[in-house]
């Protein structure tokens, strides 16, 4: 029984300490390194979308802008025009002067977004040139990485597995 035990020790500890652990352990770094730069790409992704939103929110709001700045033209102009009173006109004139006020303050904020968004995308080496391309890129990419992450999950479990096997041969 003694003789048993003892087998059972040395075979355990060759198993565990004699590449194993290290070849267990290199298993799960690199599911680990696959799980971070999947987290990394998809942050990128994300950045991406919200690049091509904040773009847009930044297109009509400047249409916006240019709209009321030519009512305001017109409105000017009907001022300038008009032999009576104006007060009608001039309480509309005070309006889109402080509806184009705030439109431009919009647009300001939307644009500082927009730029910080665009050197997050030039810092993680990504262009705004052509984003829908990238993001299939970055979309394919993920799918490659989640594929190898599967595989190095699944090579980890069958190495554990004999592993145990071993164990259980004992």
């Amino acid at each position: 029984m003694a003789q048993k035990q003892y087998s059972f020790d040395f075979v355990l500890n060759a198993v565990l300490n004699g590449g194993f652990s290290g070849t267990f352990t290199k298993a799960q770094q690199e599911f680990i390194r696959l799980g971070n730069e999947i987290k990394n790409l998809e942050a990128i992704q994300r950045d991406v979308a919200a690049y091509q939103k904040q773009a847009a929110a930044v297109q009509n709001t400047s249409g916006k802008l240019e709209n009321l700045r030519r009512q305001y033209e017109l409105v000017n102009r009907q001022i300038s025009e008009t032999k009576g009173s104006t007060a009608a006109l001039e309480r509309e004139k005070l309006k889109l002067e402080q509806r184009i006020a705030n439109t431009e303050a919009a647009l300001e904020k939307q644009r500082a977004k927009l730029d910080s968004t665009r050197d997050r995308l030039d810092a993680a080496g990504v262009s705004t040139d052509n984003l829908s391309a990238k993001d299939a890129e970055l979309t394919e990419r993920i799918r490659e990485l989640s594929e190898e992450q599967k595989k190095a999950a699944e090579g980890a479990g069958e190495f554990q597995n004999a592993g145990v096997q071993a164990i259980e041969a004992v």
